[in-house]
């Protein structure tokens, strides 16, 4: 005689069960991930846009040149142009779309009649007078950030609580 044959593996019962319990705990756990990742798309464009003032700024005295970092606040969008005074018709160098849901606020005393706020570096890296002095990305009218032009250092940082009067 010989001995009974055990096969070694799962039943589909028990695979239907384990799928079934992993769907309901997906279920549960979706809306918490998607706040989650929701919060988290406001900081990230605070970040990209202060590194974009700061590349704006170092780009500026590498080269030697003026470079301008243009806001459409309508178009929820800003970017990079060179003042090249050899190449007036030179491209833009980048361009940045805000996330989903993030809508661009600046003061419309600095938005020009083409809808545009600048904020331009000269070749010594230092701000022009007229810059920008504050942006605020705004999350579906919940949450914002600020960003303030600094008082001694040329360029941008997030504003603080206390910078509120």
């Amino acid at each position: 005689m010989s001995a009974p044959r055990h096969s070694v593996g799962f039943t589909l019962v028990e695979l239907i069960l384990v799928m079934a319990l992993l769907s309901t705990m997906m279920a549960v756990a979706a809306p918490s991930l998607s706040n989650f990742f929701a919060g988290r798309g406001l900081e990230e464009e605070t970040r990209r846009f202060l590194a974009v003032t700061r590349y704006a700024r170092s780009e500026a005295i590498s080269t030697a040149t003026v470079v301008e970092l243009w806001i459409e606040p309508e178009e929820g969008a800003y970017g990079l142009s060179p003042q090249d005074p050899y190449n007036p018709e030179a491209p833009e160098v980048r361009r940045y779309n805000a996330a989903r849901g993030l809508t661009l606020e600046i003061d419309p005393e600095f938005v020009d009649e083409e809808g545009r706020a600048t904020i331009t570096f000269w070749p010594d890296g230092l701000l022009d007078v007229e810059s920008v002095e504050e942006v605020t990305i705004r999350e579906n009218e919940n949450r914002a950030t600020s960003i303030k032009r600094n008082e001694f250092t040329p360029g941008y940082r997030v504003s603080d609580e206390d910078d509120e009067e």
